[in-house]
């Protein structure tokens, strides 16, 4: 039987998840699927706590695809319940680190794996 830690980095090798907080409390969740090949399809998924979730994508390279698929995810959302800061940070696609948006408005951005 295969040690539990091996089949955990197997299964989770191309994903990424963060928890969002605001003022010390979990607000959201952010989670990427990674292509297997890093030039196809980059998945998130978005879920601020009490609403439904919200999934984004982008392709190609050449370009930050976290932050493209987080505009992708919350231009998509329509009338999904975010608050507003939550939502313009996610869709800027400035080119720059997908969380930093968030932070500068307030948001704490944590990894949870």
């Amino acid at each position: 039987m295969a040690n539990i830690y091996d089949q955990h980095d197997k299964a989770f090798a191309r994903v990424s998840a963060y928890v969002i907080a605001r003022d010390g409390k979990r607000v959201a969740t952010v989670a990427f699927k990674r292509p297997p090949d890093g030039a196809g399809r980059l998945q998130v998924f978005v879920h601020w706590i009490g609403s439904e979730m919200v999934r984004g994508y982008a392709g190609g390279c050449g370009y930050d695809k976290h932050s493209a698929a987080c505009a992708c995810a919350a231009r998509s959302a329509g009338a999904v319940a975010w608050p507003a800061a939550f939502r313009d940070a996610l869709v800027r696609d400035e080119g720059a680190s997908w969380n930093r948006e968030l932070e500068c408005a307030g948001f704490a951005v944590w990894s949870a794996c």
